[in-house]
Parts: structure tokens; C-alpha cells; sequence
């Protein structure tokens, strides 16, 4: 009985189940060079390359050298193209090794300076692979003929494995009607047609369904883009009068995503979908983000949904939407919106809809709306989802489900939320929070306005009562959106003024469980806030903290008392005028936070001292002061440019 179980007695299944949850640098990391008979059961493993941005040059290099000897067993890649210390890790990895069992590849956030031409060629040539996805965000410096170029690769190569092609990344597709073909392997396809407002319309996505016959799964977004309106590269077909007759008929397709970010009127949508004629499955995006857009009404009108797809598609048993409109006063009739929407509750199972709407803006003249349906959660394929700052005081909302306190149902996939709470509120209609499981809460409320007699006698304890019932009432105003008890992340941004504390001081208070604290630094270092007693217990148990406002300077004689304050910190940003200051802050952060991860400083001033924060002088020094703990040399490095220092500890 008394016999004790080691890891060396534990069966081969049981080490097979395990290093099917763990990445390749987990892997070796913890399990490399233990054994022989360990060693034996790495070489026979499926293994999965993970790199995200936390990872350091230190690891990479770590994972080539294991890759020498194991290339073959790699299955899938997933790979962020710029981590922590270095960028470019696409070319690293695949001008070193090739991965002739590859079935899943993923680049995400591709580096401007990442030619992939040839790597695509050579991923092209491998046939195992069977997805392939690439996500590249909007930036000004991305080059658009080698996009053009990579797009028309990816599109026309012969692999008989690959079955899913994602090209998240901006491109206008113009050209596309010069292929001959596109791979007819696949049967599920994403593209994202970026480019100006002349470029991106129904006619490039009718130029792209005529090579999509045999698409089974298919999600197309159209989006506008600023950079391309005075592009006079870019030329545009005339565009053809649509003739209803001519449309190309994607017969196989049952699963459609669309995505509108782009105007785009909704009969041209009407004219997309009768393509589709054995369609299952359409879900859809909208995306207006700008009232100067011009827009109709039409898209939250149920009527005119109804007569389209009741003309196009027959064959239709899933239709979920997401629709985020911006647009000019006057004033939408939600209950119009809710009403016109009553023939698709009665027709599908379980569909509902919500409108919510808050008017916004310096003047007050344009309104925002967001109009989902239930289970378009299930269904998306854009990014994740975020709504807008709720500006509280004109926030309305309506339901077809029979309660509004089922609001929270439609939203159970938002865990972030910005709330601006004025003086004035809304009429609460609801008895239960909206959003339940809203994990990440942002907090602005205007600045109180003292009058002069107030400054001159701040101390009248009348005031001081009013403040605290103020207080009291905009945090009650805040729990009917929010459960506060479910809130890790909260954020006092940098426009949330002192005169606030006291609101401050109660939502810390009534969110129990919050570690991660971004709040401006003029605010944090407030005496009501830092040296209030009742709120340090809460500071105990913050374990990450950003502190960074325009030309607010953390100064080195609060630091002492900062480490004090939040003993369990694990990551800490910070701003400091001088790199003298920075030095000085990081050596206490060094041997004041036993738990510390992660340090990024900003700093205004440089300065002639030398910078002798290296690798090895933390390691030294962590050792030196924490010699119990255990130091992972792999991932501890330093970065600074002259601006900004880094410094990862774990």
C-alpha cells in the first residue's frame, strides 16, 4: 500500500493520451531526454507546432533543434508570425525543415517583411495536407500585387488533398476571372475581398462563384478600404447589368457564409443568394461602421428578408444573422423591426431575435443598432464579435422572446463590454443582468463638475453623503448589465478622471474576483484609491496591472508602495519620464515580486548610463534573490529600443 507511483511506471497509452493535449515546445520541454524508452515513444507521436506571440527566439531555436529529428511526425502547424523578440517566423521555420506529413497549416498576423511565394509553392507540393488557412490584418504596408500573386497560387494548385482554403487577408480579386480554374478539390472556401468602393461589389462575387462549382462550404467578405480608394493601380471591370438567367449556379453549395462590411445593397444580396438554389445553411454579417454610409432600412425589415429567401431558397432550414448598424437620426420603430421578424419565428425552431439601440455622439445625432438572432453564435465565421461602447442613458431594447430577461441568451458569446454610465440613466425594464457573461468590463462616466464653493469647502460632510449615494446608484445601474462577480478584467481608462474615485472605489469593491486592473495612472496613484484600506485586500489579489496615460509619468517614490499594494503581480506595464527612473523601478520589481512574469516600461527621456539589463544579469539576479524558484533560462530575455523595455522573467 505504501508503494509510490513514478511517471516511468505509467503505461505508453496513458504518455500517448497525454502528448496528444501538449504543443511540440511543451513537449520537448518537459519530456525530452528523460529516458530511452521516453525518447522511443517521442519519435512515434503525432506532434503539433504551436507558436503564439509569448513564445521567445530562445524557444524557436529550441523547437529547430528537436525539428532535426522529428519533421516528419508534424501534423499540424499553427504559427503566429511575429513573436515577442523577433518577427518572420513562417520563413524560419519552413526554409529550415519540410513537413511532408503536414495536414493542417495556419499562419495568423503574417509579417510584412514575410515573403511567402515560395513557401506556399512548397506547401503546395505536400499531399497530406488538407487545410490551409492564412489570416493577415489590414495594414497600409502590405503589398498588393504579391497578395494578387499569392491568391492566384493558393487558388490554382493541384493538390489532391487539400480540402479547406482560408484567405483571410485583404485582396480585391479582380483578376480572378483570368484563372482557368481553381483547385476542384475543395469543398470549403473563405475569402475576404477587400478594396475600394468601386472594386468591391456583387460582380467580383459573381466572378468568383463561376469557379466555385464544386464548393460544398463557403464564406465570402466584402469589406471597404480606405487605402484603396485612390489606388490607380487597381482598374475596374465594367460592370455588367445582372441578368438573372446568367448567374452562375453553385448546385453543391449547402452552407454559406456572408459577410457586409462595404456598401452593398440588399437586392444585390437577393441576386448572390439565387446562385444557391440547394442552400441549407446562410448565415450573415453586417457591419456598418460609419454613419456618413449611405443605408436603408431595408436590411432590419423582416418582410423584405422573408420575400428574398422565400424567392431563392427553398431548400433553406438555418438562417442566423448579426447586424451592427450605424447610422442617422431619425430614430428607428423597433417595434416595427421586432414584428416584421415574426414569420421566421413561427417557421424555425427555436429563433428569436433581439434589437438593442443606444444613440451616441458629442450631439447626439446618430444611433447605433445591433440586431442578432439567438444562435448566430454557432454559425459565425468572422472574428470575435465585440459591441460598441453602450452609452446607458439612451440604451433601449426589444425582444421576440416573451421575457426581457432573456436578453442574456443572445449574448452568452460577449465576455467584453464597454459601458459610458452618465448622470442620467435609461428606464430599466429588465430584472436580471443583460450581459451574464461579460468577463472583461471597461467603465467611462463623465467627469463631476464641483462648484466653486465645493472646491473652496470640500470637506462639508453633506457633499461627501451625496458622493457616496451617487456612487452607490451608478453601481447598481451597472449591475443590471453586468454580474460584477463574474469580472476579471477591469479598465478605468485614461478619460476616467479622479473625481470618480469614489465610483471607483465601489465597483472594485463588488467585483470580487478581478486580477487583471487596467486604470490610468493618475487615478491609481489618487491617495482615496492607492491608500484606502478597505480596497487593498482587493489589491492582493491583482495579478496583472497597466498603468499607461499620455504624459502621466509614474514617479520612483511611489514604487515602494506600489509593490507594497500588489504583492502578487505577474505582469505590470508602467510609464516613467527616464531611463534612470525605469532602472531604478525595475531593480525593485526584481526583488520585491517573487512572482513576476513580465515587465514592459515605457520611457519619455533616454539616458547616457549603459543599460545593463541582459539575460544573464536577471537570471543572476532572480537566483540570487529567489533561490527556491525554478528559472526556465529558455524563455527569460530582454528587449529594449530605446523607448520601451521588456523584460520576460517566465
Amino acid at each position: 500500500m505504501n508503494r509510490k507511483t513514478h511517471l516511468e511506471d505509467l503505461s505508453n497509452e496513458i504518455f500517448f493520451e497525454i502528448f496528444d493535449y501538449l504543443h511540440m515546445v511543451h513537449i520537448f520541454t518537459g519530456f525530452t531526454l528523460l529516458n530511452k524508452r521516453i525518447s522511443n515513444i517521442l519519435k512515434s507521436i503525432p506532434l503539433h507546432i504551436v507558436i503564439s506571440f509569448g513564445n521567445s527566439r530562445q524557444q524557436i531555436d529550441f523547437l529547430l533543434y528537436h525539428l532535426t529529428f522529428h519533421e516528419d511526425q508534424v501534423i499540424s502547424i499553427n504559427i503566429l508570425d511575429r513573436i515577442r523578440d523577433h518577427s518572420s517566423i513562417i520563413h524560419v521555420l519552413f526554409n529550415r525543415h519540410n513537413f511532408i506529413n503536414l495536414k493542417s497549416c495556419k499562419f495568423l498576423s503574417i509579417h510584412s517583411m514575410t515573403k511567402l511565394n515560395n513557401i506556399i509553392k512548397q506547401i503546395g507540393n505536400l499531399n497530406k495536407l488538407v487545410i490551409l488557412e492564412m489570416f493577415q490584418p489590414d495594414r497600409a504596408d502590405l503589398n498588393e500585387n504579391e497578395n494578387d500573386e499569392l491568391t492566384r497560387i493558393l487558388l490554382t494548385n493541384k493538390s489532391s488533398s487539400l480540402r479547406s482554403l482560408k484567405l483571410q487577408y485583404p485582396n480585391h480579386y479582380l483578376n480572378i476571372s483570368n484563372y482557368a480554374f481553381i483547385n476542384s478539390n475543395l469543398t470549403s472556401l473563405r475569402l475576404r475581398i477587400s478594396g475600394s468602393s468601386s472594386t468591391v461589389s456583387i460582380h467580383t462575387v459573381l466572378q468568383i462563384f463561376r469557379l466555385c462549382n464544386r464548393i460544398r462550404y463557403l464564406g465570402i467578405a466584402l469589406q471597404r478600404e480606405k487605402r484603396f480608394e485612390n489606388n490607380t493601380n487597381v482598374s475596374n471591370p465594367v460592370s455588367p447589368i445582372l441578368n438573372e438567367n446568367d448567374l452562375p449556379i453553385l448546385s453543391q453549395l449547402t452552407n454559406f457564409h456572408l459577410f457586409i462590411g462595404a456598401s452593398c445593397d440588399i437586392w444585390s444580396i437577393s441576386s448572390i443568394l439565387h446562385c444557391m438554389p440547394n442552400l441549407k445553411h446562410f448565415y450573415f454579417y453586417l457591419f456598418v461602421q460609419t454613419s456618413s454610409w449611405p443605408f436603408t432600412n431595408e436590411y432590419l425589415d423582416g418582410y423584405i428578408w422573408q420575400q428574398i429567401l422565400e424567392n431563392n431558397l427553398s431548400h433553406l432550414s438555418k438562417f442566423e444573422f448579426h447586424m451592427t448598424v450605424t447610422k442617422r437620426i431619425p430614430k428607428l420603430d423597433l417595434d416595427f423591426v421586432i414584428n416584421s421578424f415574426n414569420y421566421f419565428v413561427k417557421k424555425y425552431s427555436n429563433w428569436n431575435i433581439i434589437i438593442d439601440r443606444w444613440i451616441y455622439g458629442s450631439r447626439l445625432q446618430d444611433e447605433l443598432i445591433i440586431l442578432r438572432t439567438m444562435n448566430y453564435i454557432k454559425g459565425k465565421f468572422t472574428a470575435k464579435i465585440n459591441i460598441p461602447c453602450i452609452h446607458c442613458r439612451t440604451f433601449e431594447t426589444r425582444t421576440t422572446e416573451k421575457t426581457i430577461d432573456d436578453h442574456y441568451s443572445f449574448y452568452s458569446d460577449i465576455t467584453q463590454l464597454k459601458l459610458y454610465i452618465q448622470n442620467k440613466k435609461s428606464n430599466v425594464t429588465w430584472s436580471s443582468p443583460l450581459f451574464q457573461n461579460v468577463t472583461n468590463l471597461l467603465v467611462e462616466m463623465p467627469i463631476i463638475k464641483s462648484s466653486w464653493w465645493n472646491n473652496l469647502f470640500n470637506l462639508v460632510y453633506f457633499q461627501q453623503t451625496t458622493n457616496d449615494n451617487n456612487a452607490q446608484e451608478n453601481l447598481s445601474y451597472l449591475s443590471k448589465f453586468v454580474h460584477l462577480t463574474n469580472i476579471t478584467t477591469l479598465e478605468f481608462p485614461s478619460a476616467f478622471h479622479v473625481s470618480r474615485w469614489k465610483d471607483t472605489e465601489f465597483i472594485l469593491k463588488s467585483c470580487p474576483n478581478v486580477n487583471i486592473l487596467i486604470i490610468n495612472t493618475s487615478l491609481l496613484l489618487f491617495s482615496k484609491i492607492i491608500n484606502n484600506l478597505s480596497l487593498i485586500p482587493i489589491f492582493k489579489r491583482i495579478k496583472v496591472i497597466k498603468s499607461i496615460t499620455e504624459d502621466i509619468y509614474f514617479p520612483s517614490n511611489f514604487i515602494l508602495k506600489f509593490v507594497e499594494r500588489f504583492p502578487s503581480l505577474v505582469h505590470i506595464e508602467l510609464q516613467v519620464f527616464s531611463f534612470d527612473i525605469c532602472s531604478f523601478i525595475i531593480e525593485v520589481f526584481l526583488t520585491k515580486l517573487e512572482q513576476l512574469s513580465y515587465v514592459k516600461i515605457n520611457y519619455h527621456q533616454d539616458t547616457l548610463l549603459d543599460d545593463y539589463f541582459t539575460r544573464e544579469y536577471i537570471i543572476t539576479k532572480r537566483r540570487k534573490v529567489f533561490p527556491i524558484n525554478i528559472i526556465n533560462q529558455q524563455v527569460v530575455n530582454v528587449k529594449n529600443n530605446g523607448q520601451i523595455i521588456e523584460l520576460w522573467l517566465s
